[in-house]
């Protein structure tokens, strides 16, 4: 690797992405820029135009933006006639959005400029680092779409009404911090019917998951579904996905964000109607032959194949929420190679 020249990389840069146009002039200025093929968009919508010329020219692809932009760069990718069935390349995901959640997972806790220096320097000496990391196929209606993350229920409504709404950080807190407010309060607010559990049959495997409606259904590949959020609670085996669903009021989900965020399994607080059952059950952890019961409308596991028939009309891959065309679909699509921070 160390041999290769500065032709072999491109630049894909989406100005608009968390409008950092300061970042992105520290990224375009720097010396590493300099003699990498540098595309940058007008709109999210011409990724597919500016990458229609790059094709398998490119070892690696560096992508300035966030978790969206990095959607829609994936999903102009395989589907390209140059790079169908063929080995796509190498990809940078340097930052730069509002959302960095996949970037942050690879490293790239710094500013984009600085991400991007320390890779591509790495890179042209040969000794960056990369990890495989398979993608999530989603099938609806004829549509089919890629992604790390894909999820479905109050937390996807709520996720509609910020991207029609004003956009940034401040916006995000804001809005949820009234959901999580509206959850907790016995009024009801303008927020009730997107915090309403998704009614759901979901099969896991071929098996379907034993209730009807859900706070929160999600498949992830990278192990975080958002910064500092890693719900899963075993590893992800290979040709698998971590796979999440949790069938509680979004009341019960707001009081047990903490403690799901970190992968920790709730318990079944209904053994406590059971005195002696308890009991023998603390006896039985204690020992260490047996764990907790927990909590049996928790489902977190990973798994091959997900099929979902809902009435719910929207879904989220990486951020981007996009409708539901019939029933749903979800396995393994082709895995990508990411460039690790060194």
């Amino acid at each position: 690797m160390a041999n290769q020249t500065r032709k072999d990389v491109v630049l894909l840069c989406n100005p608009r992405a968390g409008g950092r146009w300061q970042a992105l002039a520290g990224v375009l200025d720097s010396p590493e820029a300099k003699g990498v093929r540098r595309i940058v968009t007008d709109h999210i919508d011409d990724v597919g135009a500016a990458l229609a010329g790059v094709g398998q020219r490119a070892d690696l692809v560096c992508i300035y933006g966030g978790d969206g932009t990095i959607y829609h760069v994936i999903n102009e990718l395989l589907h390209l006639p140059a790079v169908e069935g063929a080995q796509l390349p190498k990809l940078f995901l340097l930052g730069g959005g509002t959302m960095n959640v996949t970037a942050t997972k690879l490293g790239m806790s710094g500013t984009p400029s600085d991400n991007f220096r320390a890779v591509i320097a790495a890179y042209h000496a040969g000794t960056l680092a990369y990890q495989d990391i398979p993608l999530l196929r989603v099938r609806t209606g004829d549509k089919v779409r890629y992604g790390f993350t894909f999820g479905m229920g109050p937390l996807v409504r709520i996720l509609d009404r910020y991207e029609r709404g004003q956009k940034g950080k401040l916006a995000a807190l804001g809005i949820g911090v009234q959901a999580i407010a509206a959850a907790l309060s016995p009024i009801q607010t303008s927020f009730a019917s997107l915090l309403e559990e998704q009614p759901a049959t979901v099969f896991a495997d071929g098996l379907p998951v034993s209730h009807q409606a859900f706070s929160a259904v999600f498949a992830n590949t990278t192990g975080a579904v958002q910064r500092l959020v890693e719900p899963f609670s075993s590893e992800r085996p290979n040709g698998q996905f971590h796979f999440l669903a949790y069938a509680i009021s979004a009341r019960e989900l707001a009081a047990m964000v903490p403690l799901l965020i970190n992968g920790k399994v709730p318990l079944d607080f209904g053994m406590l109607r059971r005195p002696l059952a308890t009991m023998k059950a603390l006896a039985r952890a204690v020992t260490g032959r047996s764990e907790l019961p927990r909590d049996p409308r928790y489902v977190n596991h990973p798994a091959k194949q997900l099929r979902i028939e809902t009435s719910e009309p929207l879904f989220t891959l990486d951020g981007e929420v996009l409708p539901i065309e019939g029933s749903l679909e979800v396995d393994l699509g082709p895995t990508l190679r990411l460039a690790l921070h060194p």
